[in-house]
């Protein structure tokens, strides 16, 4: 039996009410997952042939859905890769799954397009777009895609914890996704309705006004933005009204104090050839030759030089690795700095830690901070003014504070936040429980979220199972030496 949140069967309720269709904006750690399932699961009692496809970044294809469908229901879950007798979407074909998990990235290959497009046309199904503020951009191919599709669903859910990250002109096509004629079929119309182009308190007067996109382009330059008023924005969210529940994370008071979120990652081709390379020689270097029970074991007193060359294995898969001489190599983009971003995004304008722990890391993640213009400070061995950086967070000067679980462990407290982001891992028990324990304070009236960037197949789980407690360190290394995916 599953017991839901009130938010979460409030949600259920709003959206059998609305014929399964229906926006959850609901902030990150809210269960949104599950209550997406439990609308699936109210319509599927009614319609045996329904399947669910959910559209979702890569890393939560099978780490929330994958899981979560699999704890919660008795539905059969698979990626969309996985998925046999797929055909063309010919009427009668069969899948072997009731839902089906495809990543944002896949969806646009034009091959795989066209399949989905013929399946949802021949069946019965329900489509869910997961962190839809995918779709703020109305030129992108992914919007442009989805929108093609949302005809075809019977019913249709999108979610997300921050809709509109940057201007509320991106509720357009999320709005259009569910409930087609909410607003203008005309993006630009709908955005010459409810916006103006604003500038220090000046407005550009657009009437009767040709703009060529070097004209606009030369306006943004010099500072105007499109801007909306207070009773603009009022009557733009009262017309998605009808189909959106909105949910704030202060507001559900029956949430348990903490939720952790694993969002597991996969390395780009470059990263996992450098890291199974690495993985390669580090084994012959650990292994001892020792056999116990018929099996080669790693000695105990090489514990401590296992420890030290798996911490190369750690690097990899934040997207780099140092030489002899501590300088840093990039076996290309990293993949987990690019779910960083996505992560953050999600987030909104709260304030959030980031933990981390090399130099390479906060040099490149406050890089990708500044280059988006964000209010950051450090915590860490080469932060120059200690004080001073604390001081920035906890009075909201910076809205991210980039640290190390050595430098912020005893004694500080951060109840401004409440969100939590693990860009990496070590083995430290104490250091992990009192980094998550900055924001769980006397005064903090928020829940905890602590979201964790894993690499899949990766020494990033065995580091979570080890602060976890479901391992040991010498697991660590006894699978290691035994070819585990580690």
């Amino acid at each position: 039996m599953i017991t839901l949140y009130k938010h979460q069967s409030d949600a259920i309720a709003f959206a059998i009410k609305n014929g399964g269709k229906i926006a959850l904006f609901h902030e990150p750690g809210l269960g949104k997952t599950l209550t997406a399932l439990e609308i699936f699961k109210h319509y599927r009692q009614q319609d045996s042939g329904l399947r669910m496809l959910v559209v979702c970044p890569l890393s939560l294809i099978n780490a929330a859905w994958g899981e979560d469908t699999k704890k919660f229901t008795s539905f059969k879950y698979l990626p969309y890769s996985e998925v046999k007798n797929v055909g063309r979407g010919r009427p009668g074909c069969i899948l072997d799954a009731d839902v089906v998990g495809i990543n944002y990235e896949s969806l646009i290959v034009k091959s795989r397009f066209k399949e989905i497009h013929g399946l949802l046309a021949a069946g019965s199904w329900m489509l869910v777009v997961d962190e839809s503020s995918r779709m703020k951009n109305p030129k992108s191919m992914t919007t442009k895609a989805l929108l093609q599709l949302a005809p075809w669903a019977k019913h249709r859910v999108i979610a997300s914890g921050t809709p509109a990250p940057n201007v509320e002109t991106e509720f357009w096509a999320q709005a259009k996704f569910i409930q087609p004629d909410c607003y203008s079929d005309s993006f630009y119309a709908f955005r010459n309705n409810y916006f103006y182009l604003g500038r220090n308190g000046q407005v550009l007067e657009m009437r009767g006004r040709v703009m060529t996109r070097g004209m606009m382009a030369e306006v943004f330059q010099k500072g105007w933005k499109y801007q909306i008023t207070d009773a603009s924005r009022a009557e733009l969210i009262d017309r998605m009204s009808p189909f959106t529940h909105w949910m704030k994370a202060k507001d559900a008071l029956d949430l348990p104090d903490t939720v952790d979120e694993v969002r597991l990652i996969r390395l780009n081709p470059n990263e996992r050839r450098a890291y199974n390379e690495m993985k390669r020689h580090l084994v012959a270097e650990i292994k001892t030759g020792r056999v116990v029970g018929g099996q080669e074991v790693v000695a105990q007193v090489t514990a401590e030089v296992a420890l030290a060359k798996l911490m190369k294995l750690r690097q990899l898969t934040s997207g780099f690795a140092y030489d002899e001489k501590h300088d840093a190599h990039r076996p290309g983009r990293s993949s987990k700095m690019r779910e960083l971003g996505d992560a953050l995004e999600e987030l909104g304008t709260q304030q959030v830690i980031i933990w981390v722990q090399f130099h390479e890391e906060v040099d490149a993640i406050t890089k990708m901070l500044a280059e988006d213009g964000k209010t950051y400070t450090t915590l860490y061995q080469g932060t120059p003014d200690r004080d001073v950086s604390i001081k920035d967070f906890q009075e909201g000067r910076a809205q991210y504070l980039v640290a190390h679980p050595r430098s912020a462990a005893h004694g500080l407290t951060f109840v401004n936040a409440w969100s939590h982001v693990f860009f990496s891992l070590d083995y430290s028990y104490e250091a992990h429980e009192q980094a998550r324990k900055r924001t769980d304070r006397i005064g903090q009236t928020m829940k905890g979220l602590y979201i964790y960037l894993v690499a899949e197949n990766s020494i990033d789980g065995m580091c979570l199972d080890v602060l976890r407690r479901k391992k040991s360190l010498q697991d660590v290394y006894y699978e290691l030496v035994q070819g585990e995916e580690l």
